[in-house]
C-alpha cells in the first residue's frame, strides 16, 4: 500500500523513475487519503512538484496583483479603484496576513476608512485579489465578504448648514465646497481645477476629465465663484511674487507641496468635513458630496430641464460630450447667482430686524 498511519493522519509513499515521494494527505479518512496519494502520483508522473507552496501575504501579493492589472482590459476607473482600494487594504493589519487565513470576519472588523464608499472599494480590491490568488492555485478557498451597506448621498445642504459650515470652514474645504454648491462640480473635479481651464470672460470652468466619459464639459461658473477663483489666484500671486507673471495663469488652484498628484486630495478635505460637521452637529448623512446633489436639485426645480442638468453636470446618460459653453447653460448660472443673492438679502434683513429690535429697546 502507497499510504501509511502516522497517528491520526494517512501519508502517502511512492516511487517514480527511482526517486521517492513522500508526504502528508492531511485527512484521517482512508478513502479520501487514497484519492490524494493518486492525485500526488498523476502529478509527479507529469513532473509537477509535490512540494506545497508557500501562501503569500497580502503585501507580498499586490506586486503580482498589479502586474496583472495593468495588463488587463478593464476600464481605466475600475483600475484606478482597485489600486485605491489597494492602498487602503496596505494601511490595515490585512496587510501582514496570509491570504489564505484571512476570513469575513476579520474584514467586517477592519476599520479601512470612515466612508462606506471608500470601504466597499477596498472589500472589493480584496475579494478580487483573493480571487485572483485561488486562480492562481495559491488559496484553496475565498471567504464570502459582504460590502457594507451605503446610503443614498440625497441629503440637502439647507441654507442654514450651508451659512454654519462655510462659516466655520477653514481654507480650502470653505473654498472646495463654494465652488460644489455652486458648480455642481465633483469633489475631485475640484481638487484637480487648472487655471488654464478657468474662463474668466465666458464665465464658465472646462473638466477635461472625470469620473465618467461625460465628464469632459463645460461648467457655468456664479459671480460668487469667479470672484472667489479671482481671490485665490491674487493669494498664490502674492506667495510667488517673485515670478514674473503678475497672476498665475497656469497650474493647480488648490496646489499642495506635499501630495504626490500635486493638488490638494480628497481624504484630506473629506476627513475634515466630516470632524467640521460633527462638531457643529449636523448628521453624519450629510457628506460634502452632498453640496452636488444640492446644486443638482436646486437647478432641477429652477429650470425644469433634465437634459440641460445632466449636460452641466456631465452624468453618463448625456448623448453628447459639450464641446463649447451652450447659451442656456446661461439660465443655471442666473438661477445659482439668483439664490445667492437671496441669501445675502435674508441675511441683510435679518440683521435689519436685529437693529430694530435693539432700537426699540433703547427707546423704551
Amino acid at each position: 500500500m502507497s499510504i501509511y498511519l502516522r497517528g491520526e493522519v494517512w501519508y502517502y509513499l511512492f516511487y517514480i523513475n527511482g526517486r521517492r515521494y513522500r508526504g502528508s494527505t492531511k485527512t484521517n479518512n482512508e478513502t479520501e487519503a487514497l484519492r490524494i496519494e493518486a492525485r500526488k502520483r498523476v502529478a509527479a508522473e507529469q513532473g509537477e512538484s509535490l512540494r506545497p507552496k508557500r501562501v503569500p501575504l497580502v503585501r507580498e501579493f499586490v506586486k503580482p496583483f498589479e502586474e496583472w492589472l495593468d495588463k488587463t482590459t478593464l476600464a481605466a476607473n475600475t483600475k484606478s479603484d482597485y489600486k485605491n482600494g489597494r492602498h487602503l487594504i496596505l494601511k490595515t493589519p490585512l496587510a501582514g496576513m496570509q491570504m489564505d487565513l484571512i476570513t469575513a470576519d476579520d474584514v467586517e472588523t477592519m476599520n479601512f476608512h470612515e466612508s462606506p464608499h471608500s470601504r466597499n472599494c477596498a472589500i472589493r480590491t480584496l475579494r478580487r485579489m483573493l480571487g485572483k490568488a485561488r486562480d492562481w492555485k495559491l488559496v484553496r478557498e475565498v471567504p464570502r465578504i459582504k460590502t457594507a451597506k451605503v446610503y443614498p448621498r440625497d441629503r440637502m445642504i439647507s441654507l442654514e448648514d450651508e451659512k454654519r459650515l462655510l462659516g466655520a470652514a477653514k481654507r480650502p474645504l470653505d473654498q472646495v465646497l463654494t465652488i460644489m454648491l455652486d458648480s455642481g462640480m465633483r469633489n475631485g473635479e475640484v481638487t484637480r481645477m487648472r487655471w488654464e481651464n478657468v474662463d474668466w470672460d465666458g464665465a464658465f470652468y472646462f473638466n477635461p476629465k472625470g469620473k465618467t466619459r461625460k465628464a469632459r464639459r463645460h461648467v457655468p461658473l456664479s459671480e460668487r465663484v469667479i470672484g472667489l477663483l479671482r481671490t485665490i489666484r491674487q493669494a498664490q500671486s502674492r506667495e510667488q511674487s517673485a515670478s514674473r507673471e503678475s497672476q498665475p495663469r497656469e497650474g493647480w488652484v488648490f496646489p499642495s507641496k506635499k501630495a504626490p498628484s500635486g493638488h490638494i486630495e480628497l481624504s484630506g478635505l473629506e476627513h475634515g468635513f466630516r470632524k467640521l460637521a460633527r462638531a457643529l452637529g449636523i448628521p453624519d448623512e450629510l457628506k460634502l458630496y452632498c453640496a452636488r446633489h444640492t446644486f443638482g436639485t436646486v437647478a432641477m426645480a429652477e429650470t425644469r430641464d433634465p437634459g440641460l442638468v445632466r449636460e452641466v453636470m456631465g452624468h453618463e446618460s448625456l448623448s453628447t460630450t459639450m464641446g463649447y459653453l451652450h447659451p442656456e447653460t446661461a439660465a443655471i448660472k442666473a438661477v445659482i447667482d439668483r439664490r445667492n443673492q437671496q441669501k445675502v438679502e435674508q441675511e441683510k434683513a435679518s440683521d435689519q430686524v436685529v437693529q430694530q429690535e435693539k432700537e426699540d429697546k433703547y427707546v423704551m
